[in-house]
């Protein structure tokens, strides 16, 4: 037993494991195997229980046996692949040209395919838009990419791009950001300059809602 008292003694010190944890591992209380090693209480172990820490002290720290509080280990950090953040490069991005009064005219012919965010991960007809004009500054900058979900519905406090129809080859449309609705009306605002309207739900009939974006590259 003496041999096993100092095993057991280096291993703590190396903080290969701690008492309270060996103690655990043979269901007995915190204190049991530290009054074993250093009180010789008990003289000596069941079988069973000698041969459990030993076991452990040979396999080094596992879910049983944390390392001592206050000892530092070394960080051994669990990496995701890349290729679990993103899918598969799928992800079309349209371009978005300046219009008239604050409207952009999006052309629905892919400027560049993309790895697909995971927030928009099998969602059908999901894209992307490279915003352009300044009046959503500071929250969209030319040249950020606007991640968008067409199957969303409608949202307070959240931003939309807004059809006049269906987006097909080519579209009119408002990015801004919706603050409330009801059946005739959209709520809309914008940052720059500062400033809230309306826009008709019958002109405007299509909204997809925005979920992200990626800053200009």
């Amino acid at each position: 037993m003496d041999e096993l008292r100092q095993a057991i003694k280096d291993a703590v010190d190396a903080g290969i494991t701690n008492y309270k944890g060996l103690s655990a591992a043979i269901k007995k209380n915190h204190a049991y195997v530290q009054q074993f090693v250093e009180r010789g209480t008990p003289r000596e172990l069941k079988e069973r229980d000698e041969r459990l820490i030993r076991d452990i002290i040979s396999r080094g720290p596992g879910p049983q046996t944390a390392p001592s509080s206050g000892r530092q280990t070394a960080f051994k950090p669990i990496i995701t692949p890349g290729s679990e953040l993103v899918g598969a490069r799928d992800f079309p991005i349209f371009a978005a040209a300046q219009g008239g009064e604050g409207h952009v005219i999006i052309t629905f012919d892919p400027v560049e395919m993309v790895k697909r965010p995971a927030i928009l991960e099998g969602v059908r007809d999901a894209y992307g838009v490279l915003l352009t004009g300044s009046s959503m500054e500071p929250a969209y900058w030319p040249g950020d990419m606007a991640l968008v979900h067409p199957h969303l519905p409608p949202a307070r406090d959240s931003d939309v791009v807004l059809f006049h129809v269906p987006p097909h080859n080519e579209a009119e449309a408002i990015i801004k950001r919706l603050t409330s609705f009801n059946d005739s009306e959209w709520r809309l605002k914008q940052y720059n300059p500062a400033m809230e309207f309306t826009e008709s739900r019958v002109e405007w009939s299509i909204c997809h809602r925005v979920v992200g974006k990626y800053n200009a590259r």
